[in-house]
């Protein structure tokens, strides 16, 4: 099953939906699926400008809920960091030296992830789908993991 959320979701809630158990039955949806990719697309030709905007995601509608006060860029980075791929996508509109750059960024944002290049959005399902790299452990250490599971809502 392939799971494609939304431009603004975020990778950790999704991935905790995996582990979560319903307190009245004990059900996971991890005891009937498995994750194996988070990926994050990247716009090589505007990931620049994203993360530089002062808007709120409130300002373009993307807000999750009422009180949801974060900017562009926060959503971004809740985005890039938490990917176990990221796909940077639009390669054919930059030079290389602006590739580069993308990819140094992305890098130091998340050095864990794997980076796949892609144009039109166009890549092989083999590298997307043939090997899997969520590591449940690693993510269990994240201080963010399951906080809001115990708190029963999301909080972005």
């Amino acid at each position: 099953v392939l799971v494609e959320s939304s431009g603004i979701s975020e990778p950790l809630p999704v991935a905790e939906t995996f582990a979560f158990k319903d307190e009245a039955t004990g059900a996971s949806l991890g005891d009937v699926a498995s994750l194996h990719n988070l990926v994050t697309v990247v716009d090589a030709a505007s990931v620049f400008d994203q993360l530089r905007a002062v808007d709120a995601l409130v300002d373009r509608g993307w807000q999750a809920g009422v009180g949801d006060l974060r900017s562009v860029a926060n959503l971004m980075v809740d985005q890039l960091e938490f990917a176990d791929v990221l796909l940077v996508n639009k390669t054919d509109l930059v030079s290389e030296q602006q590739l580069g750059a993308v990819e140094r960024l992305l890098r130091k944002v998340n050095p864990a992830a794997e980076l796949l290049r892609s144009r039109y959005g166009e890549v092989d399902p083999a590298d997307l789908l043939s090997k899997g790299r969520f590591d449940l452990r690693k993510a269990e250490q994240h201080p963010q993991w399951l906080v809001e599971g115990r708190e029963h809502e999301h909080t972005p």
